[in-house]
């Protein structure tokens, strides 16, 4: 049995299990699952088929939440529930429901039914995935009538109801790009979309509609506002993925039409069948040329620790020491560092506060850059910028640019709380925090608003990471979309997760006596410092000692 068909079966499985066992068992699918590997056509991984002469109103009901399934052919299969009247109106992309358990089925005396469903997540029309509450119910309302002497639906909502497994075959992770503020980063929004041929079209809708809230005070689009596919959708052929716009995106110069272009390109290229993109505009081809230093950034996976006095960087199973900072770090008497990416700058935390300094040149002295008591970790951006914060509720962030000018920024109403740890996306737009103090720690990202010049201003409003505990002691980027959490969960036992933005969640395991958490999304870029100093990798879906005496781990930032 190949992957893609024991990704079927486990998802059948798990849908039987999941409630859809106690529906009749004339409404159950009728035929196998077709898998197909190409997005240009639709993902077949399940087939439901339509309904069969003579079903009474539970199965058609049964049938027509089964066949949400399928959303081959624009859910064509499901449609065959529907009135003649009500089959084009229905509107399957609206929304979709992520079940917990099974869905409770009711009719009133006029044969109409409610449908009652514990919901674990929200998928909207554009893609955004949103965690509910636990315990959160959604009642669906239905009409039934007949239709040539067979029960039909007259009246549905506009979604799809579908059990986690079977969420986890048919939708994929897309980041919808946008820009910041100088528009020489480019900022991924995830979304989640079912793999169909229609994908690059709902990619690119949403694309046009905007950012998510939370992220909308950082970036923009080079695409101008108001534009609109011309054409009712992007086709995809030989590899190209042809977008139409309408107009009003001939009012972008040339640089930014290029800019639009590398949007574009980087948000469809995700898709397994796409390579390039050409633009048109009202049916016209434009000729854009290509900005390939434009692309998604990409972490480093360089690993450097602080160990017997000096900084080294992993290399495997061995460390390699970094010429010159034993001294800097003697000087400081530095317990926590920051490096950047290129090598050239350390930042040192010590008893009297962070000190940044050149690494390499002759007779470099460290200068104290924030002398505040209760530093957390130091860090760098991409642009160089040295971020500082402490322990204490109230006090700012400050930020030191290359030149060595401090400035400051307020975190809005989480000022009000201390801060555990914080750590920057790779791109520098965007700001992981753990805040709160003893047992009520949250765990929140916010947009990161610089100025023209790049310099961090002020912060967006913070949206909480759902599901990373009460207990989280340690954050760190994984990815582009996702943030690795150490949380307690009692007893001293330390637990480590991987969370995209938006819910989605990965168990990595117990961490005994684990207290710094370093992740990158390659799986053997994943590391774990306990309280003992011992630095732990994740290997195999294990943790496994690797190094003792650590007393600190980053990854040049």
């Amino acid at each position: 049995m190949n992957k893609f068909l024991k990704l079927v079966a486990v998802a059948l499985t798990a849908l039987a299990f999941a409630g859809c066992a106690q529906l009749p068992t004339s409404s159950e699918v009728k035929s196998g699952p077709e898998i197909q590997g190409d997005i240009a056509n639709d993902y077949l991984y399940y087939s439901p088929s339509g309904p069969v002469e003579g079903e009474t109103q539970q199965e058609i009901l049964s049938g027509f939440l089964n066949a949400g399934t399928g959303p081959q052919n624009d859910y064509e299969a499901a449609r065959e529930y529907l009135t003649q009247g009500f089959k084009t109106k229905w509107n399957p992309n609206a929304e979709v429901l992520i079940q917990q358990g099974s869905p409770t089925i009711s009719f009133n005396a006029n044969q109409d039914a409610s449908v009652t469903v514990q919901v674990q997540a929200i998928v909207d029309a554009d893609g955004h995935y949103v965690v509910q509450d636990a315990g959160a119910t959604r009642m669906l309302q239905f009409e039934m009538v007949r239709e040539a002497g067979e029960w039909r639906i007259a009246k549905a909502p506009n979604l799809t109801l579908l059990i986690r497994p079977v969420f986890d075959v048919i939708f994929r992770s897309y980041s919808i790009y946008f820009f910041d503020a100088q528009r020489t980063h480019l900022v991924p929004d995830l979304r989640w979309f079912p793999s169909r041929a229609s994908t690059a079209t709902r990619m690119m809708n949403a694309m046009l509609r905007g950012p998510s809230e939370w992220l909308k005070p950082a970036v923009n689009s080079a695409i101008p506002s108001g534009t609109a596919l011309s054409l009712t959708s992007v086709t995809v052929a030989d590899g190209i993925a042809s977008v139409d716009l309408t107009a009003k995106a001939l009012t972008a110069k040339d640089l930014a039409r290029r800019q639009m272009k590398a949007q574009i390109r980087a948000t469809l290229t995700q898709l397994p069948n796409v390579y390039s993109v050409a633009i048109s505009v009202e049916r016209g081809p434009q000729e854009i040329v290509d900005l390939p230093e434009l692309v998604p950034t990409v972490a480093s996976n360089e690993a450097v620790v602080l160990t017997n006095g000096e900084l080294e960087i992993i290399n495997g199973e061995s460390l390699t020491p970094i010429g010159g900072t034993a001294d800097l770090i003697a000087r400081t008497a530095a317990t926590d560092f920051a490096i950047t990416e290129a090598g050239d700058w350390l930042a040192l935390k010590g008893s009297s506060g962070v000190y940044r300094s050149h690494i390499g040149l002759f007779g470099t002295t460290p200068i104290l850059a924030d002398s505040r008591a209760g530093q957390l970790s130091p860090m760098f951006d991409d642009r160089n910028y040295l971020w500082t914060m402490t322990k204490k509720a109230g006090e700012s962030v400050q930020v030191t640019s290359p030149d060595g000018s401090r400035h400051t920024l307020s975190l809005g109403w989480l000022d009000s709380f201390p801060r555990r740890q914080f750590a920057l996306s790779a791109e520098g737009s965007r700001i992981a925090l753990l805040v709160g103090s003893g047992q009520n720690v949250r765990t929140y990202v916010a947009s990161i608003v610089r100025d023209k010049y790049g310099l961090p201003v002020s912060f967006g409003a913070p949206l909480e990471i759902v599901g990373s505990s009460a207990s989280p002691i340690s954050v760190s980027w994984s990815d582009e979309n996702t943030i690795g959490v150490l949380h307690a969960i009692g007893d001293g036992t330390v637990a480590a997760t991987l969370h995209t933005i938006g819910g989605t969640l990965r168990d990595l395991g117990l961490v005994d006596g684990g207290r710094f958490l370093e992740a990158r999304a390659n799986a053997s870029s994943i590391y774990a410092l306990d309280n003992q100093r011992v630095l732990h990798g994740y290997r195999n879906i294990t943790w496994l000692p690797i190094f003792n005496n650590i007393q600190a781990i980053h990854f040049a930032n």
